[in-house]
């Protein structure tokens, strides 16, 4: 298998002054620097995605491959991060990797964090089969192991919530107004009917001009999309539908059709590595 070496730092300062006290505050560990990741990995396998190459690595190779780039749109997109201030919501938060570098980098914000926690969790290794859940979780239970990596370390962060996109949102998010959502990596292993949680629940808690940005793989038009004519992304489609028939690359059309019904806009389309994409909507 091919080995890749990756090295990811977002320098900042330890501690400047900003909306939240001390602007930044470095993991542990890591005191010159907001998030940093050095490792030689193993590209994941398609047949087991939860796999970790690194022992006692959490962080999935693959959310680690994608935050900077992530961040780095989101950075272009949203108002400058020294004046962005408002709540701020992430759907799906994982182990944490891409809240590592959104918290810090946008510190006016309020950083909300909520993660699906499932009634029955399963083996690790049969996270993604079960769930769609891909890092290790080191014995934590699904919110203390986001808090390890959030509220614990970012002082703009709050402690994590569950959220399932099936259900009705927790009062923690419900009765706020967020000027910001974000989800990442989660449309193509949910049923549709959570693709239609997102967009309805996004459309009632969105301040008005607020923003949903939604990363991940997608179709456009009814057609696969890469640099490779799409080859890639429908192999991926079909190992999706094989795991779980419910899962699936999700159509942009569609997913513009269902957010206008919200009260939503998509006011972007970004192309993003490994053929994926990033969806910046707007509310009205």
């Amino acid at each position: 298998v091919a080995q890749h070496q990756s090295f990811t730092a977002f320098h900042l300062p330890v501690e400047a002054s900003g909306c939240h006290g001390k602007r930044f505050v470095s993991p542990p560990g890591h005191p010159d620097r907001v998030c940093t990741h050095m490792s030689t990995h193993a590209e994941p396998s398609m047949s087991n995605p939860s796999a970790q190459a690194i022992t006692g690595q959490q962080h999935h190779p693959s959310a680690l491959r994608n935050r900077i780039p992530i961040l780095k749109t989101l950075l272009k997109r949203l108002p400058d991060s020294d004046e962005f201030s408002g709540d701020a919501l992430e759907i799906a938060t994982g182990t944490g990797a891409l809240m590592e570098v959104t918290a810090p980098a946008f510190p006016c914000l309020t950083y909300q964090p909520s993660e699906y926690v499932p009634e029955e969790m399963g083996p690790p290794e049969q996270q993604w089969a079960m769930h769609g859940k891909i890092g290790l979780r080191h014995g934590l239970d699904e919110l203390a192991n986001i808090d390890e990596h959030g509220c614990q370390v970012f002082n703009n962060c709050l402690p994590a919530v569950a959220l399932d996109l099936l259900k009705p949102w927790p009062a923690a998010v419900s009765e706020k107004r967020f000027v910001l959502i974000l989800c990442s990596n989660t449309l193509h292993i949910t049923p549709w009917a959570a693709t239609e949680g997102l967009f309805q629940g996004a459309g009632q808690v969105l301040a008005p001009a607020g923003h949903l940005c939604i990363y991940g793989p997608f179709k456009v038009a009814g057609e696969f999309i890469g640099l490779d004519g799409g080859a890639g992304n429908a192999k991926f489609d079909e190992k999706l539908r094989s795991t779980n028939p419910a899962w699936g690359l999700r159509d942009v059309d569609e997913l513009a059709k269902l957010a206008e019904g919200c009260g939503l806009a998509l006011c972007a389309k970004i192309n993003m590595p490994a053929n994926n994409l990033t969806l910046h909507f707007v509310k009205d």
